[in-house]
């Protein structure tokens, strides 16, 4: 901060206080909010880890430091993330509020992330995040000596400013590489009302701060169940130390864990937290200072609560596991799909003899396609609120029904088409709780026996968690794959499908 020589003396009192009161906002000099929650909530500082995971999610933190100093800093922030539809594309908010005594800072952001993924493997987001930064004195914390003194006229003075933030992370596997840069565009905000003409104005100067961050989530047992995840992170600040932390949090199953950091030239750090019913999140830090000043800084407390929306699906430790044996199988028949390129030349003669067999078949498949009832005649069977205009009408013989607007490219599993077929059928699943149906996956006859097994569940599996995420029961869908086992007929796009069948109804 840049403080020009004032006449008036309170004038002069009031700056620096401010001036203090800026340097108690963060350790070590530092602008930017220091929290402890961020290996759990990676995108309060990094906008390339903004909808990084597969659900929207919402945090609340609150930090209270240095408890036994008079005004000393409260921290709050709010943020809030998810991706979008595309999954390499993700969006974010956050909101904070450091006060301290008079001096006061409130700033929000809105980011967005771009993924490039390399392979299944490989990861390199990139973030931006645009906002605004608001600096505010208030003269009504001030115990002046001259209660005349014009700049205790206005109960207060503030400085707002444009705020920039960029980041990019590298992901493998579980290990995660970032850098962000806070404040980017360095900027003045200049106090114009306690300016002195003669002097000039008094100004806040928003120094580009550079975080470089890492972390590795390490499956200890290899089940799944006990992880340990080392982070480390680094600060550099123009007219700061050098300053780093390393933390490691020991969790089970991703919804118990308990941590420990050290943060140089300051503190040890304590941690715990769980994650209910995997989508409430509840933790608290503890900071005890371990410098020199620690009998007069008394440590800081520091709480989080979060919400992760949907979580309760995609991060359930079984369905995790069994998606951890599928990528297991693909990875030990790796040989097997590099090879498929090369196979295709020379089956091509026996694709061309099965479009025989199909022409020469073509009556048996309108059969069994007459046998598939459409969407539509489905819906003829439900009122608008979904309930069955004829309970009995519902069949449960294995009638297979048919969409006519969901499809798939291929080796895809990410739905195409207007998913309004699964909204309709999301509202009679919902209005019929004890209707249970199963979902067959599909693909075309290219590519190996267990790789189409493989991704016809994939396909049933993406459709699947869509009803879910419109508010219907997990237990009320069942998933199957069929591989190329009963092809349309009517070519490649067509086999790339998924059906349904009610097998209950009450």
């Amino acid at each position: 901060m840049k403080i020009t020589k004032m006449k008036i003396h309170m004038k002069r009192i009031a700056i620096l206080i401010a001036v203090a009161v800026v340097s108690t906002t963060s350790v070590l000099a530092q602008q930017v909010p220091m929290y402890s929650y961020y290996y759990y909530n990676k995108f309060i500082y990094n906008p390339a880890m903004a909808g990084v995971q597969d659900y929207a999610q919402i945090y609340l933190i609150n930090r209270n430091q240095w408890n036994k100093i008079p005004d000393a800093p409260i921290s709050r922030a709010l943020t809030m993330d998810g991706p979008l539809r595309k999954k390499n594309i993700g969006v974010g908010m956050s909101l904070y509020r450091d006060e301290a005594g008079a001096f006061n800072i409130t700033g929000g952001q809105a980011a967005y992330r771009y993924g490039l993924k390399f392979n299944e493997e490989q990861t390199l987001s990139f973030g931006l995040a645009l906002g605004f930064l608001d600096n505010r004195i208030d003269f009504r914390e001030l115990i002046a000596k001259d209660q005349l003194d014009p700049v205790l006229m206005n109960s207060y003075q503030n400085s707002t400013g444009f705020d920039a933030n960029i980041g990019v992370n590298y992901s493998f596997n579980e290990l995660n590489v970032g850098m962000s840069v806070p404040q980017i565009i360095g900027n003045d905000l200049a106090y114009d009302a306690i300016a002195n003409p003669q002097e000039g104005d008094v100004t806040f100067n928003l120094s580009r701060h550079v975080i470089f961050n890492a972390n590795y989530d390490w499956d200890i047992s290899g089940d799944n169940t006990w992880f340990l995840e080392p982070t480390a992170i680094v600060r550099l600040t123009p007219g700061a130390p050098f300053q780093w932390d390393i933390n490691a949090m020991f969790s089970y199953q991703h919804k118990y864990w308990v941590g420990v950091m050290y943060r140089s030239m300051y503190a040890m750090t304590f941690s715990g937290g769980m994650r209910l019913a995997n989508q409430f999140v509840a933790g608290y830090a503890y900071d005890m200072v371990v410098n020199s000043q620690r009998t007069y800084l008394k440590g800081a407390h520091e709480f989080i609560l979060g919400y992760q929306f949907n979580g309760r699906v995609t991060e359930d430790p079984e369905l995790k596991q069994k998606l951890r044996e599928i990528d297991d199988k693909i990875r030990g028949n790796r040989d097997e799909l590099d090879t498929i390129a090369g196979k295709v030349d020379e089956n091509r003669k026996d694709i061309d003899e099965n479009k025989k067999d199909i022409e020469e078949n073509k009556e048996g498949i309108n059969e069994l396609d007459e046998k598939l009832r459409s969407f539509d005649d489905f819906m003829d069977l439900f009122n608008e609120d979904g309930t069955a205009k004829n309970p009995g009408a519902v069949k449960i013989d294995g009638e297979m029904v048919k969409f006519s607007s969901i499809y798939f490219e291929t080796n895809k599993w990410d739905m195409k088409g207007d998913p309004q077929e699964l909204s309709k059928l999301a509202e009679i699943l919902k209005s019929n709780p004890r209707m249970k149906i199963e979902i067959e996956g599909h693909t075309d006859a290219r590519g190996s026996e267990s790789y189409n097994i493989w991704l016809s569940n994939k396909r049933a599996n993406t459709v699947r968690e869509y009803l879910i995420g419109l508010g219907v029961s997990p237990d009320q869908i069942q998933v199957k794959g069929y591989g190329k086992e009963a092809p349309s007929g009517k070519g490649y796009e067509k086999d790339r499908r998924v059906e349904f069948r009610v097998i209950q109804k009450d």
